[in-house]
């Protein structure tokens, strides 16, 4: 019986925090009343204005990266969805950006590599536009971690889908 009890009591606390999403999220709610749905953030950075731009990461299965900004009297003024290309394009500045730079505006990603020959690493975020799915790999010089430049192409997980695992 207290088996059974246990068990209700922690498919309740499950089902309860699979329903925070940043979707769920309202403009007017305050950073306290976010940070107790969401809890904390991917990345968090405060803004010269005095307004605080945080960040959750949906990956690796989720194909979203949502930044809020909260004004500087701590309530959400604006609330979007990044992972798409025209940001992307505005956003990553290659030689001037580092990966503290990325993780600050993304958050974590979906997949992390390191590339001993070139001397590199990549990171791949998920996404989907325009009914595709797509991958954007951000590429870094290992020694000073300096963005060398991104790219788009089919998320390659999309390509998974059916391999035989013989």
């Amino acid at each position: 019986m207290k088996f059974i009890k246990l068990f209700c009591v922690v498919l309740a606390i499950s089902l309860l925090s699979a329903c925070s999403h940043p979707d769920l999220i309202k403009v007017g709610e305050s950073y306290q009343q976010v940070m107790d749905q969401l809890g904390t953030p991917d990345a968090q950075t405060n803004l010269p204005d005095g307004s605080i731009r945080v960040v959750y990461s949906r990956q690796p299965m989720g194909q979203t990266v949502y930044a809020l900004i909260f004004g500087p009297d701590g309530t959400l003024i604006k609330k979007e969805q990044i992972l798409y290309e025209k940001f992307i394009k505005e956003n990553i500045k290659p030689h001037q950006m580092d990966q503290a730079d990325i993780d600050k505006l993304f958050g974590h990603p979906c997949e992390k590599w390191t590339y001993k020959l070139s001397n590199t690493h990549v990171y791949m975020y998920r996404f989907e536009e325009g009914g595709l799915p797509w991958a954007l790999w951000v590429d870094f010089d290992n020694n000073t971690n300096k963005v060398l430049s991104w790219t788009i192409s089919i998320d390659p997980w999309s390509q998974r889908d059916g391999d035989s695992k013989n």
